[in-house]
């Protein structure tokens, strides 16, 4: 039995070389290449620039497309006559100022079939509730409010 075999055949692996201590023949795989200066001011530069542009475009979109002071709510609707939907819907809005609101009705397919945009009159009042009747083209299944927006 040689030293690298056990009592039983099998044989033994010899331990792994330390790494590090290793040194390889001159030339044979090629230039080895020397660890890389980390620089930490410009990896912080970048990070602190990415979050700043992150928090200026989220800004950008909230004052473009952020909350909108007119709301609106649907009520109920009413398509028993043919020919038209009744739509009841509140719309909330600044005190003063005037709104339009975009209403429609569609058909048992999915398909619009009436559209419409109501305006809201400027008055001393936050809530107003109205009831619109719209006018279809077809046998209406749905009466929908889609938006409220303010009135220049």
């Amino acid at each position: 039995m040689t030293e690298t075999q056990t009592t039983d055949g099998r044989a033994l692996t010899p331990p792994a070389p330390d790494v590090a201590g290793v040194t390889f023949p001159e030339g044979r795989y090629g230039r080895r290449r020397a660890p890389r200066r980390r620089r930490p001011a410009v990896t912080a530069v970048l990070t602190v620039g990415v979050v700043a542009a992150g928090l200026f475009a989220a800004w950008r979109l909230s004052e473009l497309y952020g909350q909108n002071e007119v709301s609106e709510r649907l009520l109920g609707y009413d398509d028993s006559v043919a020919g038209q939907v009744d739509i009841t819907f509140e719309v909330y809005k600044p005190a003063g100022e005037g709104a339009t609101c975009a209403v429609r009705s569609r058909d048992l397919a999915g398909a619009e079939i009436g559209y419409a945009e109501v305006a809201v009159p400027a008055d001393a009042s936050t809530h107003v509730e109205m009831t619109y009747t719209l006018a279809v083209e077809g046998e209406a299944n749905t009466g929908e409010i889609l938006r409220c927006w303010q009135t220049d």
